[in-house]
């Protein structure tokens, strides 16, 4: 037999019920100091909890995201990171060598060990836009401006879907993707000895402050289908093809 005349008077009353999707309800009543020693420890469980969460969060966005350039804009989409904003680059239109790809230029360059003089055999140009030689008032039925021999602007934007794609001739995602940006499809022109490469020029498309000047370097030019091996219908010769950036 238990002599509980040698026992500490404790009563514990504890109420538990447990539900996957509700919320624990306790009821405990205690004598001494083992409530605010409970209280203590349920605090830290609760604190760890919140801690392992972040730390969830966070592994989750090490290795995931995809990076892209938002042509013609100096910001990004809603939910993207901004990673830095600057200016449209590439060849010379009129080069006959030279790299064929566009570069978005950060408008905060670094240097390491420089020569202030022309020299090399490579070099890099600024872009402008080249519209009104064949559309009407400097493509502003197209972006909403006369950007006509203005500067371009781009942005280099973080999203944290894993995969981003430019669809051509396209201005919605296919099934399963979210919609970044969409535009019209761009490159250089055809009969310039430089080669360029087609990108998607946001239909809300910016220009540069103080960029109006004719000078020409990287020129872009709105992009038309040209019937024959490229087929029409579904393309329509003349017509100038959309874009659409997408992630997933």
């Amino acid at each position: 037999m238990i002599n509980y005349s040698h026992c500490k008077s404790v009563t514990v009353l504890v109420l538990l019920v447990l539900t996957p999707a509700r919320s624990v309800e306790k009821r405990i009543l205690l004598e001494g100091n083992a409530l605010d020693e409970l209280r203590a420890v349920i605090s830290e469980v609760e604190h760890l909890k919140t801690k392992i969460s972040s730390l969830e969060t966070q592994l989750q966005h090490t290795d995931s995201g995809s990076s892209y350039i938002r042509w013609g804009r100096t910001s990004c989409p809603t939910d993207n990171e901004l990673v830095y904003k600057g200016y449209v680059a590439g060849s010379d239109n009129i080069a006959t060598g030279g790299a064929a790809n566009w570069l978005c230029l950060s408008e905060q360059p670094q240097w390491g060990y420089y020569e202030d003089n022309i020299a090399s055999g490579a070099r890099i140009y600024g872009a402008e836009y080249q519209f009104s030689e064949y559309h009407y008032n400097g493509g502003s039925k197209y972006f909403k401006q006369n950007l006509h021999d203005e500067d371009a602007p781009c942005s280099f934007c973080r999203s944290l879907r894993s995969s981003v794609a430019m669809f051509p001739g396209r201005l919605e995602c296919f099934s399963g993707w979210t919609k970044e940006y969409s535009g019209y499809l761009v490159s250089g022109a055809h009969g310039h000895k430089s080669a360029s490469e087609y990108i998607c020029l946001d239909s809300d498309a910016e220009m540069l402050a103080g960029g109006v000047a004719n000078t020409d370097g990287r020129v872009i030019y709105l992009v038309e289908g040209i019937c024959g091996t490229l087929k029409c219908p579904p393309y329509i010769q003349g017509r100038e093809l959309t874009c659409v950036v997408c992630s997933k």
